[in-house]
This record gives C-alpha cells, sequence and structure tokens, in this order.
C-alpha cells in the first residue's frame, strides 16, 4: 500500500513538472518576406518594371532571379535565412534584347551588362581604319545601348529573428505578417555623350559619313559597380549643322548618343579616338581621326545623370564645289540611319 502511495506520488510530481516546461514555438514559415523600397530620383529613367537579381554573399553565387514587377507595384521578394547582396535593375533583361545582353547572371562576379556587337558597322569600321592604317583599338561596334539603371544592395542579412513564430502550431499554416524593408536607390548605367566639332569652313563640306568614337566601354559590370576595361567603338551620324551667327562659313555639326562611357572606374589610362570623315563639295574624302583623351569632360547634370562632353576645332581646307558650296543638306550626301520606330 505504502508503495502504491509512493508511486502515485511520483506520478503526479512529473506530471505537473511536465506541466511547468517551455513552450513549444512554431515558425509560421521558413522563409521571410523583404520589402523592396527603390527611389528612381537619380536613375535618369523611368522604368517600366523592376528585377531583381538575389545573390549569396559567401560565394557570390545566384540564389534566385526574381520575375520582374511592373514598376507602379510594391516589390515584395520573399527569402530564406542567409546573407544577400541585391542587383536592382529597371525593367527586365529581355527587354533590352538587341541593345543590351545581360551574361555571367550564375555569379555575381561574372554578372555585367554588355553592349550587342553591331556586325554591319563593325565590318565598316575595320575597312576603314585599314584604309587609314590607324591602329584598330576599339576595332568592332556596339549597338547603341538603351538606359539601364542598376543598384547593388549588399548585407541583406535574413535571420530566425525575422521569421514569424506562434505559439501553438497553425493547424492550416498561417501567412507571413512581418516583413523586413529594404532601400535601394539604382544610379545610371548608361552615360550620354555629346560631341560638339566647331568647323572652321564648314562650307565646303558636303556632309559627314560615319563617325566612330573608339576605346569606349563594352559594358558594366554590375556586381563590382564599374565598367569593363575591355574597348569597343560607337558609330554616329556627326551632322548636325548651325552656322555662327554673321558667318556663312564657320560653324557646328553636333551628335548626341548613349554609350557605357569611360573604361573602368574611368581612371584607368585608356585612349579614345575620335573618327570623322567629311566629303568636301568638290566631292573628295577628307578624313580626320583626333585623340580626344584629353578633351573629354565628366559632368553631372541637374538630372543626376551622367554625361561626356567632348567639343574639337577643325578646320577645312577651301576647296571649289562650283556655284554655291556649302553643307549640302541634299540627303544623297547625307549617311543613312535606320531607326526603329515603335508600333
Amino acid at each position: 500500500m505504502k508503495n502504491r502511495f509512493v508511486l502515485s506520488a511520483l506520478v503526479v510530481a512529473l506530471s505537473l513538472l511536465s506541466c511547468s516546461r517551455d513552450h513549444l514555438y512554431y515558425a509560421a514559415s521558413d522563409m521571410v518576406t523583404v520589402h523592396l523600397l527603390t527611389d528612381w530620383s537619380a536613375s535618369g529613367v523611368t522604368p517600366n518594371g523592376v528585377t531583381v537579381f538575389a545573390y549569396n554573399e559567401a560565394d557570390g553565387s545566384l540564389y534566385r532571379r526574381f520575375p520582374t514587377v511592373a514598376a507602379r507595384q510594391e516589390c515584395y521578394l520573399r527569402l530564406p535565412q542567409g546573407d544577400y547582396t541585391l542587383v536592382v535593375t529597371n525593367d527586365s533583361p529581355e527587354e533590352f534584347e538587341g541593345r543590351i545582353a545581360f551574361t555571367g547572371t550564375e555569379n555575381l562576379s561574372t554578372l555585367q551588362a554588355t553592349g550587342v556587337k553591331d556586325e554591319t558597322r563593325s565590318i565598316r569600321l575595320e575597312n576603314y581604319l585599314n584604309t587609314r592604317g590607324d591602329a584598330t583599338t576599339g576595332a568592332f561596334c556596339i549597338v547603341e545601348p538603351d538606359s539601364l539603371a542598376a543598384a547593388v544592395v549588399r548585407g541583406v542579412h535574413v535571420t530566425p529573428q525575422e521569421m514569424d513564430y506562434y505559439y501553438d502550431k497553425p493547424q492550416n499554416g498561417a501567412a507571413n505578417e512581418t516583413e523586413m524593408e529594404v532601400a535601394a536607390k539604382p544610379a545610371p548605367v548608361i552615360s550620354t555623350v555629346h560631341i560638339k566639332a566647331h568647323v572652321k569652313g564648314l562650307r565646303y563640306a558636303r556632309g559627314t559619313t560615319m563617325s566612330y568614337l573608339r576605346g569606349v566601354a563594352a559594358g558594366h559590370r554590375l556586381g563590382q559597380e564599374e565598367n569593363s576595361t575591355e574597348q569597343v567603338a560607337q558609330a554616329f551620324i556627326l551632322n548636325n549643322r548651325v552656322f555662327d551667327p554673321g558667318s556663312d562659313s564657320d560653324g557646328t555639326i553636333t551628335a548626341e548618343f548613349l554609350s557605357f562611357g569611360l573604361t573602368g572606374d574611368g581612371k584607368t589610362g585608356s585612349r579614345y579616338y575620335l573618327d570623322i570623315n567629311f566629303v568636301l563639295v568638290n566631292g573628295e574624302s577628307y578624313p580626320l581621326t583626333f585623340d580626344v583623351t584629353d578633351l573629354i569632360s565628366v559632368d553631372v547634370s541637374l538630372s543626376l545623370k551622367l554625361s561626356l562632353n567632348l567639343a574639337l576645332e577643325i578646320e577645312l581646307p577651301k576647296v571649289d564645289g562650283g556655284e554655291g558650296g556649302g553643307f549640302n543638306t541634299g540627303v544623297g550626301e547625307w549617311e543613312e540611319e535606320i531607326i526603329d520606330l515603335p508600333m
């Protein structure tokens, strides 16, 4: 009888002790919701959408490229526990097809936005340089890129503390009610190049054929947040003519186009060359090549968009082109430019 009493007392004691143990808490999900707050005010672009690449911070490997969301929508990402670097761009890689290629996406160290080779203009440039006997720095052309902005957000730490925990295990699951907020402020990847040539004797030019800016960057290394060091060329039309006030002889010709800009961090010692081929009023070609490295100035405008400004002084020879002379506005002597019109 005594033994039974002792045994009963022991059972009651164990029951009491078991009721005082710590309660088990359950995570509602092993994922955390990250609310990406993107400020495009310094980007120089008005995005159609937002694309995010998430990379593991430890080895740079790609965790996931998230589906592009419309720019007007809130951007939410679901990430498991870990440390991440986020790369945020406007629009989607597919929308840049034909103008920018996104390569090396499998790792942050290799992720790059690269220019697309323009086969036709590359052949023309090679022939032009061979005719001139010039060095072939940046001897192939890329297509003019489109406006691209990007932000790299490092140190996104997802810990168990960010996850939702419940006192009792949910019977049917539960939605994650908390979220991390992460801010991103994309900056322009693409530069605007402004070229202005003041020409003495502009009246003696009938027009120009294709011009080339050689030595510019082939792309942008998004993970390193700087341009690539590979050099290429960009072809453009330089023939917007304006005569000086009160002069029927001297004037300026200008051009503006988009480019990846200077190579590397812009301080790599790279050289940049400008090729212009005038057609004089007597029908002769008058090709000119300039080392414009020391003429390029970098300027940040009020719109916060990076610009490369290049101004030249050129003097053309006086030639007899018949009655009137001058920079002919007839289409026969102008370089043709093919423009894709949106449908």
